[in-house]
């Protein structure tokens, strides 16, 4: 009877050697990567991972792995360079909204792109700089005065307590104890303005013994003109560069353009009309000798970017101050610039500067402002509306499941 043939090895047969080899191996990878992953960082966790993908990247699930990964490594790159890269990112902002004025002088007068260019960025930089040297000591002067009119009225503050009527109402009604107030309020304002006024040296301190810091603000402000005229110069191409690298939709990136254009004509028109505000307030209250005005047509001109909400504090931030700091007939005055400033913006400078209408409900911009702002801060409430537009945009626009090209231009396949 011939010999029954040998059982077969695992070590004969190699494709079922290979699953357990494969599945060993990334064990050990994320067994090492969990041992040295604070040692490692997540430059190399992610560029394992990477490796660990990219055999298998064809497959839609790893292709998937890899954008969610890339996403957020790219979201922590930017996070961790976020001081690098401001300047590169606001001079690209500026050359977005800049780049229709010299788009309109090439098209409409035949001027050059590189004349217009470079005119344009004189006059931006000569309005920064006449802002720095004429408005910027007046602003830091008046923020002085009005920290330390601040730490006085709260100096007094147990004061007012104490000889307040309708507080010691309040006490007789057995609503407060006026005595317990006064003691607390008398322990706790000199603790906080102490420690707040102790940490201003340190922080200056520290600021000053950063040479390198220094020197890095003075080369940026220094190379920022010259970012922003070869950025404007080539805008067009740096742009369809940008363009390239985000996805398509079915097939096609057309929803870029209609997006950036509603975002752009929004944010230009509203960044002019903040302007006009901001000096329709500042100049009427700065001859009337009302203290505080730049810092309110300051005020006025950052608030009005926030809709709805930021007319409503520009009033209350004007007639508080006024009424700590200032007489009757400076509120009456703040009132009435704030009022006229109001009538020019609705009946003058929206209907001919903003042509782009939003669109939206009242309701939903409340809801987006108070949602972007809680994510995002005063950056969320500035761009809750476009934002917000931009989405009804495109849930009206693409009623049905959006079907997302991650290939390359040339055609790859459609995820």
């Amino acid at each position: 009877m011939p010999d029954a043939p040998p059982p077969p090895s695992l070590l004969a047969e190699p494709s079922r050697l290979r699953p357990v080899l494969l599945a060993g191996g990334v064990l050990a990878v994320f067994a090492l990567l969990w041992s040295l992953g604070e040692e490692l960082g997540p430059f190399w966790i992610a560029v394992a991972g990477a490796a660990l993908l990219w055999p298998i990247r064809r497959e839609r699930a790893a292709e998937a792995v890899l954008w969610a990964g890339g996403l957020v490594f790219g979201a922590y790159v930017v996070h961790l360079l976020a001081g690098t890269l401001a300047p590169f990112v606001a001079v690209f902002v500026a050359a977005y909204l800049l780049d229709p004025a010299v788009t309109w002088a090439e098209k409409r007068w035949d001027v050059p792109r590189w004349a217009s260019t470079l005119a344009l960025t004189l006059f931006v930089v000569g309005v920064v700089a006449g802002a720095l040297v004429l408005l910027v000591p007046m602003l830091i002067g008046q923020i002085e005065d009005l920290a330390g009119q601040a730490v006085a009225l709260a100096l007094r503050a147990p004061e007012w307590v104490a000889e307040s009527d309708a507080l010691a109402q309040a006490e007789e009604a057995g609503l407060v104890d006026r005595s317990a107030l006064v003691q607390q309020i008398t322990t706790f304002i000199p603790g906080q303005i102490q420690a707040a006024l102790g940490r201003v040296p340190a922080f200056v301190g520290g600021l000053f013994r950063q040479v390198g810091a220094l020197l890095g603000i003075v080369t940026t402000a220094a190379l920022v003109p010259v970012l922003l005229f070869f950025t404007l110069k080539d805008f067009p191409m740096l742009s369809r560069s940008v363009v390239r690298l985000l996805p398509r939709v079915s097939g096609e990136r057309e929803y870029l353009e209609r997006a950036t254009t509603v975002f752009g004509s929004y944010i230009r028109g509203q960044l002019t009309i903040s302007a006009a505000s901001a000096v329709l307030v500042a100049v009427p209250l700065l001859l009337f000798g009302v203290p505080y005005s730049l810092l309110l047509g300051l005020a006025a001109g950052v608030l009005n970017l926030i809709p709805s909400l930021g007319s409503v504090l520009t009033y209350v931030l004007g007639v508080g101050l006024m009424l700590a700091f200032g007489t009757f007939s400076d509120v009456l005055i703040v009132l009435a610039v704030l009022a006229v400033q109001a009538v020019i913006e609705q009946a003058v400078l929206t209907p001919n500067i903003m042509s782009q209408q939003v669109g939206l409900h009242p309701v939903v911009i409340l809801v987006a402002l108070f949602a972007c702002g809680a994510l995002f801060g005063l950056l969320g409430l500035i761009l809750a509306v476009p934002a917000a537009a931009l989405v009804a945009g495109a849930i009206r626009a693409r009623r049905e499941a959006l079907v997302i090209d991650l290939g390359d231009d040339e055609g790859d396949e459609v995820v």
